[in-house]
């Protein structure tokens, strides 16, 4: 501690003739009591209310076109597919959809889990059917596209018949331990 004291006190004898010892101008009290008391939030009130109109006028515009790009009709993505293409779509979507319905009826605790699974992975076969549908939409009707979009959804279709067998199976074991305890 007494190291310290003595490098303040070198390093102000160092400093001794260095000091600014100036006196202020006369008055100097009175204009730094008057620039104090002085209200400059009027003054930054004024700057700001341009700039805050500005900003309330962007906000509008954005929203505005926010709302009318939400309320445009989406691309059409059948624009460069066949009416057969067309149809096939609707009548697998119908039958995978027809299919998970009877899916989401079977939940039970005990299967909820397999359920939760089961949506997750139909995630991936639609992300993998989107990905075909935007090259439909690029190249037009291929028998390669076509070919695929039916492999998909027949893979959710078997998929999602899979899972409820099993699912079904999981019920008959339960009500088969639930009778011989009755």
């Amino acid at each position: 501690m007494k190291e310290k004291k003595d490098a303040l006190e070198t390093l102000f004898s160092q400093l001794e003739n260095q000091w600014d010892t100036e006196t202020p101008r006369l008055g100097h009290s009175d204009r730094f009591l008057k620039k104090l008391n002085a209200t400059p939030i009027q003054k930054k009130k004024k700057n700001w209310l341009p700039l805050s109109l500005a900003a309330s006028l962007l906000l509008i515009v954005g929203m505005i076109s926010f709302y009318q790009l939400k309320n445009e009709q989406p691309i059409d993505q059948w624009q460069n597919a066949s009416s057969q293409t067309k149809e096939t779509h609707d009548y697998f979507a119908s039958v995978v959809e027809k299919e998970l319905i009877d899916l989401k009826s079977k939940q039970t605790p005990e299967t909820e889990e397999i359920i939760n699974d089961a949506l997750n992975q139909m995630k991936v076969f639609d992300q993998d059917y989107q990905k075909i549908i935007s090259e439909l939409q690029k190249n037009g009707d291929t028998k390669q596209l076509l070919h695929a979009m039916i492999l998909n959804f027949q893979t959710r279709i078997s998929f999602l018949e899979e899972v409820i067998k099993k699912i079904e199976i999981i019920n008959l074991k339960n009500t088969i331990e639930n009778e011989k305890f009755i």
